[in-house]
């Protein structure tokens, strides 16, 4: 996968559940790590222009992400 992939899901999939949720992207702060096409200018620009608000991540901490427990 890369960039353009990546983006491209983001678009259909994460803005589309979003809608089929009637979720307000105000509200919403997406997780993400810190892979290339995750942390690429034109991935950050993409989350800007939609106003999705990404949480800062730490380089290097795997031990952050819950669901890596269950």
């Amino acid at each position: 996968m890369d960039g353009n992939l990546y983006r491209q899901i983001l678009k259909e999939d994460l803005l589309g559940t979003i809608e089929w949720h009637g979720m307000d992207k105000d509200n919403i702060i997406f997780q993400q790590d810190n892979d290339p096409k995750h942390t690429a200018n034109l991935t950050k620009q993409w989350f800007e222009d939609n106003a999705i608000r990404v949480l800062d991540w730490p380089a290097q901490s795997p031990d952050l992400n819950p669901i890596e427990h269950l």
